[in-house]
């Protein structure tokens, strides 16, 4: 019971009453995850992560090195991505917003592989990509 009581701290909600919150674990390495392949725990950073589609309980991770299928919902790997290098663009698929080579209202261009774009998405998948040319970064 002392270690469920010390995975939660009181905070206080304002008006008088205390809530639980659960903590966040303190992670030791920031720019990475570990992915179970062949019994290993295999490091990926992010940068070499290019794209990630969910399908029901398994996610298949895309990246420079090669590609992994795991038994998590693609939501889990989402929160764990840092969101100002991915975005969401289809309600299965994930991707780095820099290894974008084409857009258009159907689909992007990844590296060498197209990947969906859903309706609902391509807006807001234009409006983060206008949010980079405006950060003022040069086009040679």
């Amino acid at each position: 019971m002392k270690n469920v009581l010390r995975d939660y701290r009181k905070k206080s909600n304002g008006n008088g009453q205390d809530t639980l919150e659960k903590k966040e674990p303190q992670l030791l390495i920031k720019d990475a995850l570990f992915v179970r392949n062949k019994g290993n725990l295999v490091k990926v950073k992010f940068v070499d992560i290019l794209w990630m589609k969910g399908d029901g309980n398994y996610t298949t991770l895309v990246t420079r090195t090669g590609v992994f299928s795991l038994r998590n919902i693609l939501k889990e790997f989402e929160a764990m991505l840092p969101e100002r290098d991915f975005m969401r663009i289809h309600k299965s698929y994930i991707v780095r917003i820099d290894e974008i080579q084409t857009i258009n209202p159907r689909e992007v261009t990844v590296g060498e592989d197209v990947v969906p774009v859903g309706r609902t998405y391509y807006q807001g998948l234009l409006n983060g990509i206008n949010k980079l040319g405006a950060s003022g970064g040069s086009s040679d």
